[in-house]
């Protein structure tokens, strides 16, 4: 959990820190009611040149999975494996 915040917050920063708030309109942790109940967005990032949706995720070791997938698997040093659910759904 602190590690996805530590990636959300690095998000947020680098959006403030190169992009012209002139130019770009950040929105953070946006909430969106979907038919199967609610869903969070990390960044959404509005401008004349369109608008940018941003899922933040601070993993480390090898991702495996698929586009399809319902889930992908973090493989990282000494043979641990973690399942997690497929950011693109």
């Amino acid at each position: 959990m602190l590690k996805g915040l530590i990636g959300e917050a690095m998000g947020s920063l680098a959006a403030r820190l190169f992009l012209d708030p002139k130019v770009y309109q950040s929105l953070n942790n946006v909430t969106l009611n979907t038919a199967n109940g609610t869903t969070q967005i990390d960044h959404v990032i509005v401008s004349r040149f369109g608008i940018f949706v941003i899922e933040a995720k601070n993993y480390q070791g090898w991702i495996f999975g698929s586009e399809s997938q319902a889930e992908w698997t973090q493989s990282l040093k000494g043979g641990r494996k973690f399942k997690f659910q497929n950011p693109l759904r």
